[in-house]
Protein backbone atom coordinates (compact mmCIF):
# COMPACT_ATOMS: atom_id res chain seq x y z
CA UNK A 1 0.00 0.00 0.00
CA UNK A 2 1.26 3.59 -1.17
CA UNK A 3 1.91 5.88 2.06
CA UNK A 4 2.25 9.14 1.86
CA UNK A 5 4.35 11.86 3.96
CA UNK A 6 3.31 15.26 5.89
CA UNK A 7 5.38 17.25 2.71
CA UNK A 8 3.43 15.19 0.09
CA UNK A 9 0.00 15.57 1.57
CA UNK A 10 0.64 19.51 1.68
CA UNK A 11 1.81 19.54 -1.53
CA UNK A 12 -1.48 17.65 -2.91
CA UNK A 13 -3.13 20.28 -0.94
CA UNK A 14 -1.25 23.29 -1.97
CA UNK A 15 -0.86 24.06 1.56
CA UNK A 16 1.93 25.22 3.82
CA UNK A 17 3.39 22.13 5.73
CA UNK A 18 2.90 23.62 9.10
CA UNK A 19 -0.31 23.97 8.47
CA UNK A 20 -1.15 20.03 7.60
CA UNK A 21 0.59 19.37 10.62
CA UNK A 22 -1.83 21.27 12.99
CA UNK A 23 -4.18 19.82 11.20
CA UNK A 24 -3.28 16.36 12.04
CA UNK A 25 -2.68 17.38 15.75
CA UNK A 26 -5.88 18.99 16.20
CA UNK A 27 -7.64 16.25 14.67
CA UNK A 28 -5.46 12.91 15.20
CA UNK A 29 -8.76 10.84 16.11
CA UNK A 30 -9.69 11.20 12.06
CA UNK A 31 -6.37 11.24 10.78
CA UNK A 32 -4.96 7.46 9.56
CA UNK A 33 -1.53 6.47 10.19
CA UNK A 34 1.22 3.96 10.21
CA UNK A 35 4.54 3.83 11.67
CA UNK A 36 5.46 5.94 14.81
CA UNK A 37 7.55 9.36 15.35
CA UNK A 38 9.50 10.27 12.01
CA UNK A 39 8.59 7.46 10.38
CA UNK A 40 4.48 8.02 10.18
CA UNK A 41 3.14 7.72 7.15
CA UNK A 42 -0.17 8.12 5.84
CA UNK A 43 -2.30 6.14 3.54
CA UNK A 44 -4.46 7.61 0.64
CA UNK A 45 -7.73 7.97 2.55
CA UNK A 46 -5.30 10.69 4.91
CA UNK A 47 -5.50 12.67 1.73
CA UNK A 48 -9.83 13.12 1.87
CA UNK A 49 -9.67 14.08 5.43
CA UNK A 50 -7.30 16.71 5.73
CA UNK A 51 -9.14 18.15 2.75
CA UNK A 52 -12.21 18.39 4.42
CA UNK A 53 -10.71 19.54 7.46
CA UNK A 54 -9.16 22.36 5.20
CA UNK A 55 -12.05 23.05 3.36
CA UNK A 56 -14.29 23.29 6.43
CA UNK A 57 -12.04 25.65 8.18
CA UNK A 58 -11.70 27.61 4.90
CA UNK A 59 -15.77 27.97 4.60
CA UNK A 60 -15.29 29.49 8.08
CA UNK A 61 -16.50 26.83 9.67
CA UNK A 62 -15.40 26.43 13.54
CA UNK A 63 -12.98 23.44 15.17
CA UNK A 64 -15.98 22.16 16.38
CA UNK A 65 -18.40 22.05 13.61
CA UNK A 66 -14.89 20.56 11.43
CA UNK A 67 -14.97 17.79 14.28
CA UNK A 68 -18.91 17.27 13.92
CA UNK A 69 -18.12 16.80 10.06
CA UNK A 70 -15.36 13.99 10.13
CA UNK A 71 -17.43 12.27 13.09
CA UNK A 72 -20.52 11.58 10.09
CA UNK A 73 -17.65 10.93 7.57
CA UNK A 74 -14.25 9.31 8.96
CA UNK A 75 -13.94 6.61 11.56
CA UNK A 76 -12.09 6.99 14.59
CA UNK A 77 -8.55 5.72 14.85
CA UNK A 78 -7.90 3.21 17.16
CA UNK A 79 -3.76 2.10 17.69
CA UNK A 80 -3.23 -1.38 16.99
CA UNK A 81 -0.01 -1.11 18.00
CA UNK A 82 -0.22 -1.35 21.77
CA UNK A 83 -2.28 -3.82 23.83
CA UNK A 84 -5.64 -3.46 24.92
CA UNK A 85 -4.48 -3.38 28.59
CA UNK A 86 -2.63 -0.74 27.74
CA UNK A 87 -4.61 1.29 25.73
CA UNK A 88 -7.79 1.05 28.46
CA UNK A 89 -4.74 2.34 30.88
CA UNK A 90 -4.32 5.44 29.14
CA UNK A 91 -7.65 6.14 27.30
CA UNK A 92 -8.91 7.88 30.28
CA UNK A 93 -6.91 10.29 31.19
CA UNK A 94 -5.93 11.06 27.22
CA UNK A 95 -9.87 11.39 26.38
CA UNK A 96 -10.01 14.00 29.24
CA UNK A 97 -7.09 15.38 28.00
CA UNK A 98 -8.21 15.68 24.42
CA UNK A 99 -12.16 17.00 25.92
CA UNK A 100 -10.21 19.83 28.19
CA UNK A 101 -8.59 20.69 24.43
CA UNK A 102 -11.34 20.40 22.81
CA UNK A 103 -13.13 22.51 25.23
CA UNK A 104 -10.62 25.64 24.84
CA UNK A 105 -10.15 25.23 21.44
CA UNK A 106 -13.79 25.95 21.69
CA UNK A 107 -14.53 28.82 23.50
CA UNK A 108 -10.85 30.22 21.64
CA UNK A 109 -12.60 29.88 18.91
CA UNK A 110 -15.99 31.50 20.19
CA UNK A 111 -14.21 34.04 22.17
CA UNK A 112 -12.81 34.83 18.20
CA UNK A 113 -15.66 34.80 16.80
CA UNK A 114 -17.37 37.26 19.48
CA UNK A 115 -14.66 39.15 18.74
CA UNK A 116 -14.99 39.75 15.06
CA UNK A 117 -18.69 39.89 15.55
CA UNK A 118 -18.25 42.74 17.84
CA UNK A 119 -15.72 44.84 15.56
CA UNK A 120 -18.31 44.20 12.45
CA UNK A 121 -20.65 45.61 14.68
CA UNK A 122 -18.43 48.87 15.83
CA UNK A 123 -17.90 49.48 12.01
CA UNK A 124 -21.74 49.10 11.01
CA UNK A 125 -22.50 51.64 13.80
CA UNK A 126 -19.28 53.91 12.93
CA UNK A 127 -20.22 54.04 9.52
CA UNK A 128 -24.08 55.20 10.51
CA UNK A 129 -23.06 57.25 12.52
CA UNK A 130 -20.92 58.60 9.62
CA UNK A 131 -24.12 58.95 7.34
CA UNK A 132 -26.19 60.31 10.01
CA UNK A 133 -23.88 63.17 10.68
CA UNK A 134 -23.84 64.08 7.15
CA UNK A 135 -27.27 63.56 6.37
CA UNK A 136 -28.11 65.66 9.78
CA UNK A 137 -25.80 68.48 8.54
CA UNK A 138 -26.78 68.63 4.98
CA UNK A 139 -30.65 68.79 6.32
CA UNK A 140 -29.27 71.38 9.19
CA UNK A 141 -27.33 73.82 6.50
CA UNK A 142 -30.79 73.34 3.98
CA UNK A 143 -33.00 74.59 7.23
CA UNK A 144 -31.00 76.90 7.85
CA UNK A 145 -30.64 78.81 4.05
CA UNK A 146 -34.68 78.41 3.79
CA UNK A 147 -35.03 80.40 6.92
CA UNK A 148 -32.35 83.00 6.04
CA UNK A 149 -34.07 83.32 2.72
CA UNK A 150 -37.36 83.72 4.22
CA UNK A 151 -36.16 85.95 7.24
CA UNK A 152 -35.15 88.23 3.92
CA UNK A 153 -38.28 87.99 2.34
CA UNK A 154 -40.41 88.58 5.61
CA UNK A 155 -38.41 91.82 6.28
CA UNK A 156 -39.20 92.88 2.58
CA UNK A 157 -42.54 92.90 2.92
CA UNK A 158 -42.37 94.36 6.23
CA UNK A 159 -40.79 97.04 4.53
CA UNK A 160 -43.25 97.73 1.84
CA UNK A 161 -46.78 97.22 4.71
CA UNK A 162 -44.91 99.78 6.56
CA UNK A 163 -44.03 101.89 3.59
CA UNK A 164 -48.32 101.28 2.42
CA UNK A 165 -49.50 102.28 5.62
CA UNK A 166 -47.38 105.37 6.03
CA UNK A 167 -48.13 106.15 2.43
CA UNK A 168 -52.30 105.84 3.59
CA UNK A 169 -51.75 107.79 6.62
CA UNK A 170 -50.36 110.95 4.52
CA UNK A 171 -53.20 110.77 2.28
CA UNK A 172 -55.52 110.95 5.26
CA UNK A 173 -53.95 113.38 6.92
CA UNK A 174 -53.37 115.62 3.91
CA UNK A 175 -56.61 118.31 3.52
CA UNK A 176 -58.33 118.48 0.63
CA UNK A 177 -59.73 121.11 -1.28
CA UNK A 178 -63.22 122.57 -0.95
CA UNK A 179 -64.68 120.64 -3.97
CA UNK A 180 -67.02 123.28 -6.17
CA UNK A 181 -70.18 122.49 -7.17
CA UNK A 182 -71.10 121.36 -10.81
CA UNK A 183 -71.93 124.57 -11.94
CA UNK A 184 -68.79 126.42 -10.37
CA UNK A 185 -66.97 124.27 -12.28
CA UNK A 186 -68.84 124.85 -15.29
CA UNK A 187 -69.05 128.66 -15.00
CA UNK A 188 -65.97 128.72 -13.16
CA UNK A 189 -67.85 131.24 -10.49
CA UNK A 190 -68.96 131.89 -7.18
CA UNK A 191 -72.21 131.00 -6.06
CA UNK A 192 -74.81 134.34 -6.03
CA UNK A 193 -75.19 134.56 -2.55
CA UNK A 194 -71.64 134.24 -1.59
CA UNK A 195 -70.68 137.44 -3.52
CA UNK A 196 -74.05 139.06 -1.56
CA UNK A 197 -72.58 138.58 1.30
CA UNK A 198 -69.44 139.19 0.82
Amino acid sequence: MDTLTIAEIASRLELPESTVRYYRDRFTVYVPVTGKGRGRRYPEEAVEVFRTIADGLRSGQTATMVDDTLSRLFPRNIDTGTDLAQQSATAAPQQVAQAMVQVLYQQSEEIQAMRLSLEQIKAELDEHHTQNAAVLTEAFESLKSHLDTQDTKNTRLARERDQFIMSQMRDMVKPRPAEKSWWQKWWNKTPPHASVNS
